[in-house]
């Protein structure tokens, strides 16, 4: 009766330990397939081959294609808008024309477009000049024109261009506003008059805010090997943004030698380069075998990559798998350290119920 009561008593104290120790069965983070997240979303973890990444490639050559398709050039008239100053010269009738000389400037001569559209011009009265381009100014002008003066010769051109605009702001020089004018504008000519980038400035994520969307571009490509499908063409109302670097980062967790972030240097770094900028990962405890790569934990649709390393074939994947921002590594511990982590965690507990064992005796 005394040993079954002392085994009844260790049944109980172990119970009692292994409830106390929560998850220490399973110590250290592990990865498990599929993964819910708590709003229910499933996220499957996809493992790296070279289908895939030739996928992820083509994905993003078309992503590319995309955004180069909205921004694609459109040689387009400019278009009269409010704020907009216009001066119309009348040959032969200097009367009609406000002269500017070396204390006015044409700006400040000519007829602004008011908040309404609006414009004013002796003998012709309001026109509503927004929406017009200068050749159809020009052709109104002078139809009411005739009726005052025999076939009247107009020079009609926009001087004050006050309309459309784009704001660059981020790591420039000269952050401001720009304003457009009847010239196009691109991405590095909006960039080159901000007075250039910042030291701190990450060529591979400057955005663009357009019409409620924003689009990622890569100024490396253009500026380091001439890609001009990046050099994009802007208009009125687009924010440019150029990012800092410093938020360019990868963070490496789990079974690596030195866990920490990594920081992605002029846009480039692989999951290879990545491993090796940590040590490695930890020979005795990491399992090569399971390698993962979260992304998007702060988007709608996070993903799971998948790496087997434990072949020198997975390390050749690695050098293809281009990291992004925000992205957490994690190399996952080999078996037999959970379970060596296992027994350090109980063999305080056993000691407690070998004491307990002793006093029930």
């Amino acid at each position: 009766q005394q040993a079954m009561r002392g085994r009844v008593t260790t049944a109980i104290l172990l119970a009692a330990a292994l409830a106390l120790q929560g998850c220490a069965i399973a110590p250290g983070m592990t990865m498990d397939e599929p993964a819910e997240l708590p709003e229910g979303q499933v996220v499957r973890v996809q493992t790296l081959t070279l289908d895939l990444l030739n996928e992820l490639e083509a994905r993003r050559e078309t992503r590319i294609r995309e955004v180069a398709e909205e921004f694609g050039f459109q040689r387009t008239e400019y278009l009269i808008g409010q704020g907009d100053v216009i001066q119309v010269i009348v040959w032969d009738h200097p009367e009609l024309t406000i002269p500017a000389g070396s204390f006015r400037d044409a700006e400040t001569s000519g007829q602004q477009v008011g908040e309404d559209g609006y414009m004013y011009y002796p003998y012709v009265g309001m026109i509503k000049a927004e929406g017009m381009n200068v050749a159809a100014l020009r052709d109104v002008l002078t139809e009411r024109l005739s009726r005052y003066i025999q076939n009247p010769q107009l020079d009609v051109r926009v001087v004050g261009f006050r309309s459309q605009r784009v704001y660059v702001v981020g790591e420039v020089n000269t952050p401001g506003v720009l304003p457009l004018n009847d010239l196009p504008m691109t991405i590095a000519d909006a960039i080159s008059l901000s007075g250039g980038l910042t030291p701190s400035a990450w060529k591979s994520g400057v955005n663009i805010a357009r019409d409620g969307k924003v689009y990622e571009i890569d100024l490396r490509a253009l500026y380091d090997f001439a890609d001009s499908s990046q050099n994009l063409m802007l208009k009125h109302g687009d924010i440019v943004n150029v990012l800092d670097r410093s938020q360019q980062k990868v963070f490496m967790m789990g079974e690596v030698r030195t866990p920490g972030a990594v920081e992605i240097i002029n846009g480039e770094l692989t999951l290879s380069a990545a491993l090796g900028e940590v040590g490695g990962f930890n020979q005795n405890t990491a399992n090569p075998s399971a390698i993962y790569v979260i992304r998007g934990t702060d988007s709608e649709n996070p993903r799971i990559f998948h790496l087997d390393a434990e072949f020198a074939t997975g390390m050749l994947l690695a050098e293809r798998f281009d990291m992004q921002a925000q992205d957490v590594v994690f190399v996952d511990t080999a078996g037999i350290s959970q379970w060596n982590r296992v027994v350090s965690q109980l063999l305080p507990s056993i000691t407690v119920i070998g004491v307990a064992n002793s006093v029930a005796q």
